[in-house]
């Protein structure tokens, strides 16, 4: 019978497998103890693509909405909105977004049903611009649409918090909005954040509790749109797991798998150690390269060879893993074979920082073109430049050099 395949790398780890992130646990906990308390906290959840952000969200969400208990804390009760961002997101969808979700959530009661139609009216008389050639029709004033938002939102806060007909009285309403760096310039994101939390104070509703997450540039956008954004959050900066952290998923997902296989399956260390490196850290990549090891074995006991099949062969984890985090960086974000080419001859120093001399000596394009290509791969966050050496730049990870060398010359 085949065996059941425990690690997960197309979703956030599972609650089981999650490791690490102490200090960003107590203070997001700590938060929701404050916001319980009337004294509400915002977090800002920002690291790379993989690293880790949407798994320490799906982490913290049970705790906020008591399906588990907090070790420090007493239960939290709160109600729990997900909204993710893209970039064509607009004020008015994201408004729809976080009232069908608040809809779906509390408007299983009659009479709060019935006050949630009556508070969020607002939302159906919006005017939206329609696309038709028929007719166009003109947006709402934006200001006036976040007033009716915070208005209608500290409405509901309060009615839950203190109920009126006997229902359950819940600790406020905590946001989780995710990939919230797509966010497009229309949406003025920062501004959006800041009138809202000014008008939910303003409105005496003190129970509301935004955690946002998004790549790092999702601060500079913030910035952008209102230049005091950041002040309403306590950023968090997700950093690659510790070794033992890695260690510790790996061994979770095994006897996981051990639980519910007939056939049980086993891990040298020296696999496990393959695993924590060539993954770097990163909660996604663990789960990649070690679903591929789990997949690759035939014997029940994983190995180091395992790990390394499983790896580099086509369709295999890093193959799996380019496809979902470096090839749009390498094909869709750059234009230019030049470009590219800037990349390939990076990588072969890895993820180690190179200097522009270096690169010039196997560069086939003029000087200027080389200049162009750094400062746009620069810019688009493809690359890092070295803040204390001029000239050199590097790769953010050994994986993007290792799926460059391996398939980058693939084509799309």
């Amino acid at each position: 019978m085949p065996r059941i395949n425990t690690f997960k790398p197309n979703s956030p780890a599972p609650h089981g497998m999650f490791a690490g992130r102490l200090s960003e646990i107590e203070a997001l906990e700590k938060g929701l103890n404050q916001t319980k308390s009337g004294n509400p906290m915002n977090f800002l959840i920002t690291g790379e693509r993989g690293i880790g952000k949407s798994s320490l969200m799906a982490y913290i969400k049970p705790l906020a909405i008591s399906i588990i208990k907090s070790p420090d804390y007493e239960n939290f009760d709160f109600v729990a909105v997900n909204v993710s961002i893209s970039d064509k997101t607009n004020l008015i969808t994201l408004i729809r977004l976080i009232e069908r979700s608040l809809k779906r959530e509390i408007s299983k009661i009659e009479s709060i049903r019935a006050f949630m139609e009556n508070t969020w009216g607002f939302v159906q008389r919006i005017k939206v611009m329609d696309s038709g050639v028929e007719k166009i029709q003109v947006v709402e004033d934006p200001d006036l649409v976040i007033d009716e938002f915070a208005y209608s939102l500290s409405e509901t806060c309060k009615r839950i918090v203190n109920p009126e007909r006997g229902e359950t009285s819940k600790d406020g309403i905590v946001f989780f909005i995710d990939e919230a760096d797509n966010a497009n310039p229309d949406l003025r994101i920062g501004y959006f954040f800041k009138a809202v939390t000014e008008s939910l104070q303003q409105n005496n509703c003190n129970n509301v509790m935004f955690i946002v997450a998004g790549l790092p540039e999702l601060t500079e956008k913030l910035s952008v749109s209102h230049e005091s954004s950041l002040r309403i959050f306590t950023e968090l900066k997700i950093k690659e797991l510790k070794v033992e952290d890695r260690l510790y998923v790996i061994d979770r997902g095994i006897e996981e798998a051990n639980n519910i296989n007939q056939e049980k399956t086993t891990i040298t260390d020296t696999a496990k150690s393959h695993i924590s490196t060539l993954s770097e850290g990163y909660p996604h990549f663990i789960q990649q390269f070690a679903f591929s090891a789990f997949e690759t074995n035939t014997d029940g006991v994983i190995t180091d060879e395992d790990v390394l099949d499983g790896a580099f062969k086509e369709r295999g984890a890093l193959d799996a893993i380019g496809a979902r985090y470096y090839a749009s960086s390498f094909y869709d974000h750059i234009k230019s074979d030049e470009y590219r080419q800037v990349l390939s001859i990076m990588a072969e120093s890895m993820n180690s920082w190179v200097a522009k001399k270096e690169i010039a000596e196997k560069f086939s394009g003029s000087d200027q073109t080389l200049n162009n290509a750094l400062q746009a791969l620069t810019t688009r966050r493809i690359i890092l430049r070295n803040s204390s050496t001029r000239g050199e730049y590097r790769l953010q990870q050994k994986g993007f050099a290792l799926w460059i060398k391996m398939f980058g010359n693939r084509g799309k």
